[in-house]
């Protein structure tokens, strides 16, 4: 069973149909990639999915829960961040966790383990200021610290990343990559077309009221590996499941079926006497299709 699995939904504010006929299904540990233009419904259906708002028809299943049914169960197996963060403005980062921490059912003994063992060295760990007082960064930090506590079934994130500076993505990124290798699955949405591309690997486009699946370039993905001695390294990385590989100078690029793979390539070239100097993905990406359909129109929504 999938994790998260409509059909058919849809969703009208008056006259206004936003959401005609939305089918989706993500597995556990999948993270989807939710993109569109402002307006499209990419919040509603967020909502929806939470059960923040009532869809009209088609239906709906999180975790094998109705999320219009608020039963207590489901929202103990969710994480989300949202515009409103929900915090208490009086109230210190470990105070909110509190709160929260007995409203999921997670013990404060096991909050604090976890506050201490996964957000250590971050902006929050150390505060004592008020929540109010912190910064758009800083509170979209406490926002993820609440999303991932209890290490919740599946995830949802509404623009999680644009006010993230480079640490704090960073470390977002691997918490992201910690839940998924804990099976869960997670909805993504973000005009940050960079970050779809490096945290998911599934996105759709919502758009017209209907999501489009994105392909982020067919067949297997393909890589790009700088080192800083040029020379033939196409046999170490076949040797270490690269395949249709090109050599140019100090540049190597290859396609490999798993990702999990690559910290084997960049081993095996360090291990033969070459420094890596870059790893990237050089396909075209998620990003590269939306740009497909939209043209120079997303570089202007983007500033």
């Amino acid at each position: 069973m999938a994790t998260i699995d409509v059909t058919n939904l849809s969703r009208s504010f008056g006259k206004s149909r936003v959401l005609k006929d939305v089918c989706l299904r993500v597995e556990e540990g999948c993270a989807y990639g939710l993109v569109g233009l402002n307006g499209a419904g990419k919040t509603t259906l967020i909502r929806v999915l939470l059960g923040l708002i009532r869809r009209d028809g088609g239906s709906v299943s999180v975790c094998g829960f109705d999320p219009w049914r608020h039963e207590p169960a489901f929202y103990r197996m969710a994480g989300a961040t949202l515009e409103s963060d929900g915090f208490c403005g009086n109230l210190g980062v470990r105070d909110n966790l509190r709160v929260f921490a007995a409203a999921k059912g997670v013990p404060w003994a096991e909050a604090e383990r976890y506050f201490g063992e996964y957000w250590t060295g971050t902006d929050i760990y150390e505060s004592t200021r008020k929540v109010k007082y912190l910064s758009r960064g800083q509170r979209t930090q406490c926002g993820l610290a609440r999303a991932f506590l209890g290490w919740p079934k599946v995830y949802f994130f509404d623009e999680p990343v644009v006010s993230l500076d480079i640490r704090a993505y960073g470390h977002f990124k691997a918490m992201v990559m910690e839940a998924r290798s804990r099976g869960a699955a997670a909805i993504i949405s973000s005009h940050q077309l960079e970050a779809i591309d490096e945290l998911c690997d599934r996105a759709g486009l919502l758009r017209d009221g209907v999501i489009e699946e994105l392909d982020r370039g067919g067949g297997l993905a393909r890589w790009l590996v700088r080192v800083d001695v040029a020379g033939d390294w196409g046999k170490v990385v076949a040797d270490n499941g690269g395949v249709d590989i090109a050599v140019n100078g100090d540049e190597c690029t290859f396609s490999i079926d798993d990702e999990a793979g690559i910290p084997a390539v960049v081993a095996a070239l360090v291990g033969a006497g070459c420094g890596v100097c870059e790893v990237r993905r050089a396909d075209a990406g998620f990003s590269g299709a939306v740009k497909n359909i939209y043209g120079d129109s997303v570089e202007r929504t983007k500033q």
